[in-house]
């Protein structure tokens, strides 16, 4: 009688232990004593929104543990893509990590990555395309970290080689653009003092100096693809750049420039437009843009069908 007495004490004692424990350690020790159903409903009494961000993704991470110890894989993996989405980057925090889930976030993370990276570059390059470079700086900075994370774990994707390069000749344009404007606060500073007292010796000087009215907006165009589209970029077959003259280039490097071409390349792989996004020097940019209309490449494919295609190249010196 008294074995089975001390027995219910102690299972007693080790219930108001768990009850007073929060949910979450509470699910913790439910999956380390492998009662993995109880640990999920433990994880499920417990408010994520109302959470601090570092238990709210303990409570995914081991939700995940839990579905994949019940075999319940594609859950798991649903969980998983989740918390990946949320930090492409971030690590496992919990202490049960075992080597088969690391695998499974690893499996995970290389196959969201590429469509992570092309996410992060698209919404940067609508950014500069409205030239507020401040805002494009933190998706850019991420994406160049997600493709070295992409490097290291062997993901094998052109478009993504591709980004590489725009991305850090975009980063490197944002912070030429910043110096430029740094260095020209005084200019510009300057030039509003005196067209101010202008104004006020010549009113109908200031009113002529206003910019013309908005033209209207072009005709719906054909849709263009870039590298953030999910699309198979363009294949090279001519893209010979003219030759940079010496003198030139010595200057160039020595200011340390880098110019970027936009081509529009149409659905039988012909480039049908050119236009400089940063110059590089007026008088080579100009042969850039005349070589281009020679390039010829096949053309980007959706789904196996040509399409129009944006593509961006970074001229170094």
């Amino acid at each position: 009688m008294k074995p089975l007495l001390t027995i219910a004490l102690l299972m007693l004692a080790f219930d108001v232990s768990v009850g007073a424990q929060d949910p979450l350690n509470a699910a913790k020790d439910l999956y380390a004593s492998a009662a993995y159903e109880d640990a999920l409903s433990a994880l499920a009494g417990i408010d994520e929104a109302a959470a601090a961000p570092a238990v709210a993704r303990q409570v995914d991470e081991y939700r995940a543990f839990c579905l994949f110890a019940l075999g319940r894989t594609s859950e798991a993996e649903t969980v998983a893509e989740a918390l990946i989405r949320r930090q492409p980057l971030g690590g496992l925090e919990a202490a049960d990590t075992s080597p088969r889930i690391e695998r499974l976030f690893s499996d995970v993370r290389t196959r969201l990555l590429p469509s992570l990276i092309r996410e992060r570059f698209r919404t940067a390059r609508a950014e500069i395309d409205r030239k507020t470079f401040t805002a494009a700086e933190t998706p850019l900075t991420e994406a160049r970290q997600m493709i070295a994370e992409a490097q290291r774990l062997g993901i094998k994707d052109d478009a993504v080689s591709d980004l590489s390069v725009l991305v850090d000749g975009f980063l490197q344009l944002i912070h030429s653009a910043a110096e430029q404007r740094s260095t020209r606060v005084d200019a510009v500073s300057g030039s509003a003092v005196a067209g101010t007292a202008a104004a006020a010796t010549n009113p109908s000087a200031a009113r002529s100096a206003e910019p013309p009215a908005a033209s209207e907006p072009a005709a719906v165009r054909t849709r263009l693809y870039t590298l953030a589209d999910r699309v198979s970029p363009p294949v090279v077959i001519e893209q010979q750049l003219p030759t940079m003259p010496p003198a030139l280039r010595t200057i160039a490097r020595s200011m340390k420039k880098t110019g970027m071409l936009d081509i529009v390349i149409d659905e039988t792989g012909h480039v049908v437009d050119a236009a400089m996004r940063q110059s590089l020097h007026s008088a080579y940019d100009a042969l850039v843009v005349r070589s281009a209309g020679r390039w010829k490449y096949e053309p980007a494919t959706i789904d196996g069908m040509p399409v129009r295609f944006v593509k961006t190249i970074v001229l170094v010196p």
